[in-house]
């Protein structure tokens, strides 16, 4: 196995005694490897017909975004992203895995980054105190220019730049949205912004390696071909058709089993990395939003999908290990383990005799963390509760890569296995179309009626 490639370990999550009541037998894995092998070629069809395309991102060609990176060296050291969900999330997991933990502070390598992702606006306006406006590059991300939240947060920094830099405004604003049609894509053609592309057949949460992601990370200094790279090792090692030779199909499948065989129907994310824990964000919002879905492929009702939770290790061992030892035991465990850090820290004990601090002599931060990793895992394992962990030998652009692509592949798998379809969002539509009525958007009046009918609250239970 290649020293850089990431790997799944099912150790904690199977089981071959068949007195054990709460984890998976590894022969309900061999059932299934018909159906995965079928679900396989209609997978590979799909992608060759271009009805999913997020498997292409690995080989695109990103010359315009070096070019852009040229163009911008010395003349901001500030990005700020306008945008929400898909437009965010994998922007900010991806800065906070790649660069200075603290690189809003200073950023060596590339412009620092903001990524405004609420429109709070005690918050939003708060992010004008903290960034010189003639040294930032503002880069707003919507496929159609519809999502309320970034069009608003535009018209207001529009403003402000217009305001300030008059015909010069567009120098500060890069927009990145669909390349055909779109309501941004008409603003930003009238006022001649430069433009790059959320492509066709690729959603939100799977834009992470599109210009969406791309553009922010290598103005920061994160090193994309190597991102992409990444990807494409991991996208060209789920190629097979084989449970055990394929991570994204294995967990998958063991996610979906114990979601409807087993009632584990929450999937808790892990990751023993404060650098990592927005990877943790990114899968909640792919897992999600890809799966929780109401009607099947048929139309039938249905109402499936696991509910993802987000922990950090060691820092939620003091606030829900608690309740995942002991609690319902209706949740199946990722925990994702860095085997070496770019840093360490030895200890050195001056208090000899002290049994609360002798044992630390001569060991490091990199062994603690890794042994509170293993013992929190041990510790659900005796509770049989289904851990599966993620390895990354270390975090870098390329190991990042492989994680994109993993858990990307793994929900195109579990949509097929749900019989679903993984790339809508009806229940998020559903929210935004009551927000537009709210708002008093034009095409929306019949909706307003609706809920003024449905929704006039008693004030009796407003306590």
């Amino acid at each position: 196995m290649p020293a850089q490639q990431i790997r799944l370990d099912i150790n904690l999550a199977v089981t071959t005694n068949p007195e054990v009541k709460h984890l998976m037998h590894t022969s309900r894995l061999d059932d299934y490897q018909k159906m995965i092998s079928d679900y396989h070629l209609e997978i590979e069809k799909e992608k060759k017909e271009r009805k999913i395309r997020f498997q292409e991102l690995p080989y695109q060609d990103t010359s315009k975004l070096k070019a852009l990176k040229k163009e911008v060296e010395g003349k901001f050291d500030t990005l700020v992203v306008l945008g929400i969900g898909g437009s965010a999330l994998g922007n900010i997991a991806l800065a906070s895995a790649l660069l200075h933990s603290y690189q809003q502070i200073s950023n060596k390598k590339g412009l620092r980054l903001f990524v405004t992702d609420n429109v709070d606006p005690d918050w939003f306006t708060d992010l004008f105190d903290v960034i010189d406006l003639d040294k930032t590059l503002f880069n707003v991300i919507s496929k159609s220019g519809g999502t309320a939240e970034t069009m608003s947060q535009f018209l207001y920094v529009w403003e402000m730049l217009v305001g300030k830099y008059g015909d010069k405004a567009k120098d500060h604003m890069i927009a990145t949205t669909d390349e055909k049609s779109g309501y941004l894509l008409d603003i930003a053609n009238e006022l001649g912004l430069r433009k790059f592309v959320v492509p066709e057949g690729v959603g939100g949460r799977f834009s992470v390696l599109s210009d969406v992601g791309l553009l922010s990370s290598i103005l920061i200094g994160i090193d994309i071909d190597e991102l992409l790279a990444g990807a494409a090792a991991m996208e060209k090692r789920c190629q097979s058709d084989e449970l055990m030779k394929n991570p994204a199909y294995m967990n998958a499948l063991l996610h979906y089993l114990y979601d409807t065989q087993m009632g584990k129907v929450i999937s808790v994310m892990m990751p023993y990395s404060s650098t990592l824990k927005y990877l943790a964000d990114w899968y909640a919002q792919l897992w999600g939003e890809s799966l929780g879905k109401r009607y099947n492929l048929k139309g039938q009702e249905v109402f499936v999908g696991q509910t993802p939770v987000k922990a950090v290790g060691p820092t939620d061992q003091h606030s829900q290990v608690q309740l995942y030892c002991e609690g319902p035991n209706d949740k199946v465990f990722t925990l994702v383990e860095v085997e070496k850090n770019h840093k360490d820290i030895s200890f050195s004990n001056p208090f000899k005799g002290n049994a609360g601090t002798d044992y630390l002599d001569k060991r490091s931060m990199n062994e603690l963390i890794r042994a509170e990793l293993h013992g929190t895992s041990i510790a659900l394992a005796d509770f049989e509760r289904p851990v599966v962990k993620v390895i990354f030998p270390e975090v870098n652009a390329f190991t990042v890569g492989q994680f994109i692509m993993l858990y990307e592949l793994q929900t195109a798998m579990a949509g097929k296995l749900y019989q679903i379809n993984p790339y809508d969002q009806p229940g998020v539509e559903a929210g935004k179309k009551a927000t537009f009525a709210l708002m008093g958007r034009p095409g929306f009046e019949d909706e307003k009626k609706r809920i003024e009918t449905s929704y006039s609250f008693d004030y009796r239970f407003i306590l």
